[in-house]
């Protein structure tokens, strides 16, 4: 190819045209008027990736500005990286700006990777130059994740240096637009060590230790001239109380080589993460004598940080919905452009397109099955019937369900007689074995589209590979075999369709690339639709007019656009109050730190950042103009005051009239806010076994009565007419017995429905499956505003006793907690008796990553049945404050 052309490779025309379009809109100059954002939708197979690589050059060599690369996919990121770093390694760029010397260097890339990634690294190794653990300011070609954008930002606010004008030098290209699109959180908090508050919280902690009450140290600080004492106080009474519960080996571990214990996420020991419940917890055992106290000083907006690079260029294989667009274009200023596939392009050649296939006993190529068992039965005659004939690839709703399916198909191909070859013909592409065995998954992924066993003659068949989500984006199928082709390629099988058109396009990129065919066929469970359905009143519908009829898709992916368009009007005052919290932030980092040496400016920063929720940009400017010495109404603003994203929460006892009562929410006091905050979600998980069936609760009721009676008090006096409301009963099985209902359309029934509740006659147990079945159903996309908050109260009497195998110690809950929880999930977790100690230990670990995302959580270990009435007095209380735990960052 370089003798022939002297080129590096032959790029389609369509490729070419793509990059002139970026070139014309890099060259344009700058102005008010004209895009600072270009996104061009790429078909999948196009050779995005090479687009990219070439973009970020283009920015190097010849505008001397410096490339970020985001690919928010791990696995993909590395992919790409590795291979086109020898492309990079071919250029060269002067050796100094502004130099007169000829003088050159080569260009420096690098990878951004994860410090537990880094540190497996053998010093030795060649790679390790190139790799970081953040955005390295120096390289000018940078490949990372969102996540990396926003640390890099964040080590500008927090170094000695706050230059945020750098980003003129910098130039951010997207490999997918998924980064750009805020419907939920749009801003970040960073917080900042305080040496003077820190010797306050060690104070406080030796008096704790000593016995001291809350009440003594509030009394002992009162006439304290300190404007942070209060709060001090308040924040390491809570976080004393928290750090005492923590357990060891599911909250913490402890890092001999820094004498002291780490918290733990995702499993692995991080010593850079802090939390204040940690710190009490080390000063409790006698592993530190100094709390070291941070507070949050600082408030970034995503969007506006991504609008701070010289141009943002996207590329992605689905712009996506209109609301979407327009969002993309009023908060980026962005145009969009399409590429046409290159074999369309050309005379006569076949390019394809996915295209439904009707199988099953049924001839569909859409199954909506009423429950998960006639969904899984389905789903086995669908794919063993085409296996025969092509490769299968089976995208389940999450890892969880991925797993499940991988043993379920299993299972369902030994009883077809299929025997020992069963484990080699279903295979796992979860994300759960990519963590676990890598080098299995790679193996996995080589053999999805290679016939089983010898694959010789014409009636070879073929493997089912069944993935999680990360699996139907991004990964490479390719099938080269005629045969497979001549019967329509590679067959996708969807057991959800994604409410993102965005993600249902990266679906269908798995099969069907440029010229090979491809088919699909969905088998779905219309209970996964159910809360959309009622949301928006109409039927998923379930027969279309035709074998291969998509009216089941379409109305998923219409509620869906529905879904992210009121996501985006709902966080759009959030959004804006970010915006202007962050334009001060900055101005008093980088322009007026001499301000925040006085400790009230300190202490009112702190209120803007904590409060930020529950302030218009009107209210934030207001606060603003208390630090002394700064004029909030000189700094212009990007943002518009669309009123308070949130009210404040209340104390359920707070009086109508007169005095307001003040309640805790993130470190702040905040005033009473009225009824328009948004529906919570309450999901009530009840015990209903044998065992409940005790008449020990001092009443004349059982235990189950006692509950039953507490639920319906909480339903009428705590739960609002726009508040959702469901009962999850577990035994020997689990039974969903009202699905999540606003209460105001269904008050009657839902009552009626709970008080005809009767414990079981049979033994059995399955807490962990019923917390799991919980925490689905609290995750349903659609079910409430992204930042309602969500509400799991659980009660059981006992340990658990047949919950399925993968989640015979609660795995499945913790792995959901820790990877994709619910949003604004809180929890009250009521226990009855004792628990054998794993259990506890597993229960408390669940409350802890609650906790620590920022949610209320509480494990309620009651001794015995008597005071059942008092905890679910508790979770009474909790419901009436909805009382929010302080985020640490």
């Amino acid at each position: 190819m370089k003798d022939k052309f002297d080129l590096l490779v032959l790029p389609h025309h369509t490729q070419v045209i793509c990059l002139l379009v970026f070139r014309c809109f890099l060259e344009t100059k700058r102005s008010g008027s004209e895009p600072h954002a270009l996104i061009a939708q790429v078909g999948t197979g196009e050779g995005k990736s090479m687009i990219i690589a070439a973009l970020a050059l283009y920015v190097v060599v010849v505008l001397r500005k410096k490339a970020h690369v985001v690919v928010d996919d791990e696995t993909l990121l590395d992919r790409d990286f590795w291979t086109f770093k020898p492309l990079f390694d071919a250029f060269t760029v002067p050796a100094a700006a502004n130099s007169a010397s000829n003088t050159t260097r080569p260009i420096a890339s690098k990878l951004c990777v994860s410090e537990d990634r880094l540190s497996g690294f053998h010093r030795d190794d060649a790679r390790l130059e190139s790799l970081s653990a953040r955005v390295d300011a120096d390289a000018d070609i940078c490949y990372c994740e969102a996540k990396h954008v926003q640390s890099f930002y964040a080590s500008i606010a927090r170094g000695g240096n706050q230059d945020f004008d750098g980003y003129e030098g910098r130039v951010l290209i997207l490999d997918e637009v998924d980064a750009l699109i805020i419907d939920e959180e749009p801003n970040e908090a960073f917080v900042y060590p305080n040496k003077e508050l820190s010797e306050m919280a060690t104070t406080v902690a030796e008096a704790m230790a000593g016995g001291a009450t809350p009440g003594r140290l509030q009394e002992a600080l009162r006439d304290s001239p300190h404007p942070a004492a209060e709060r001090v106080v308040r924040e390491m009474c809570q976080e004393w109380t928290r750090g005492a519960r923590m357990k060891a080996s599911d909250d913490f571990v402890y890092a001999k080589e820094m004498g002291r214990y780490c918290a733990l996420q995702g499993g692995r020991a991080n010593p850079k993460a802090w939390s204040l419940a940690l710190e009490c917890r080390n000063f409790q055992d006698g592993l530190s004598r100094e709390i070291l106290f941070q507070e949050r000083l600082f408030v970034m907006s995503r969007p506006r940080v991504f609008r701070k690079y010289h141009r943002i260029m996207g590329l992605s294989g689905s712009i996506g919905s209109g609301a979407e667009r327009a969002f993309l274009k009023e908060t980026y200023r962005a145009a969009f452009f399409e590429v046409p596939p290159f074999l369309k392009t050309c005379r006569g050649s076949p390019f394809h397109e996915a295209v439904p296939v009707a199988l099953g006993s049924q001839r569909q190529a859409v199954y909506v099955e009423a429950s998960p068992g006639a969904q899984l039965t389905r789903l086995a005659e669908v794919v063993f019937e085409a296996r025969e004939r092509v490769p299968v690839l089976v995208i389940a709703r999450d890892r969880a369900q991925c797993d499940h399916l991988v043993e379920s198909l299993r299972q369902a191909a030994r009883s077809r007689g299929l025997g020992s070859t069963s484990d080699d013909m279903v295979r796992s592409l979860s994300r759960t074995l990519f963590e676990s065995d890598p080098e299995q998954w790679k193996d996995n992924l080589n053999r999805s589209t290679l016939p089983l066993g010898d694959g010789s003659g014409a009636d070879k068949c073929w493997r089912v590979t069944v993935a999680d989500p990360r699996g139907g984006r991004g990964t490479d199928y390719r099938v080269d075999d005629p045969a497979v082709d001549a019967w329509g390629g590679l067959l996708l099988v969807p057991t959800a369709i994604p409410t993102s058109q965005r993600e249902w396009t990266q679906y269908l990129g798995r099969t069907a690339r440029q010229d090979r065919r491809g088919q699909f066929c969905a088998v779905l469970c219309a209970a996964e639709y159910a809360a959309l359905s009622a949301k928006y009143g109409e039927a998923l519908p379930s027969e279309g007019s035709g074998a291969t009829s998509l009216e089941a898709v379409e109305a998923i992916i219409s509620w869906g656009d529905r879904e992210i368009a009121g996501r985006i009007r709902a966080s759009a005052a959030l959004y804006h109050c970010g915006v202007r919290v962050n334009e001060i932030c900055e101005e008093l980092f980088g322009r007026q730190p001499q301000l925040l040496r006085d400790p009230l400016a300190r202490e009112r920063l702190v209120e803007i950042c904590q409060r930020l929720r529950w302030m218009g940009v009107g209210e934030v400017d207001d606060l603003a103009s208390q630090i002394p010495g700064f004029k909030p109404a000189a700094l212009p603003s990007e943002a518009r005051d669309l009123g308070r994203p949130q009210e404040p929460p209340v104390a359920a006892d707070a009086p109508a009239a007169g005095p307001q009562r003040m309640v805790s929410a993130g470190g702040a006091a905040l005033p009473r806010g009225q009824a328009d905050a948004p529906p919570k979600v309450v999901i009530f998980c009840l015990d209903w076994s044998l065992s409940m069936l005790s008449q020990d609760t001092g009443t004349n009721l059982t235990r189950f009565g006692t509950c039953v009676a507490c639920v319906r008090r909480i339903l009428r006096d705590q739960v609002r007419d726009q508040d959702l409301v469901g009962v999850v009963g577990f035994g020997a099985q689990v039974e969903t017995v009202v699905p999540p209902t606003v209460k105001g359309t269904g008050a009657a029934q839902v009552d009626a429905r709970i008080a005809g509740l009767k414990a079981q006659m049979l033994g059995g147990t399955c807490f962990f499956d019923a917390v799991s079945t919980c925490l689905q159903q609290l995750g349903q996309a659609g079910l409430a505003p992204a930042h309602a908050p969500r509400w799991l109260v659980c009660l059981t009497d006992g340990d658990d006793l047949g919950s399925r195998r993968e989640n015979m110690s609660g795995e499945l809950v913790t792995r959901a907690l820790e990877t994709s929880p619910p949003a604004n999930l809180n929890m009250v977790m009521i226990t009855v008796g004792k628990l054998k100690e794993r259990n506890v230990r597993v229960v408390d670990g669940w409350v802890a990553r609650v906790a620590s995302r920022g949610g209320f959580a509480q494990h309620l270990s009651e001794r015995n049945a008597t005071a059942i009435t008092s905890a679910f007095g508790v979770v009474a209380e909790c419901l009436g404050a909805e009382v929010g735990g302080a985020n640490e960052c």
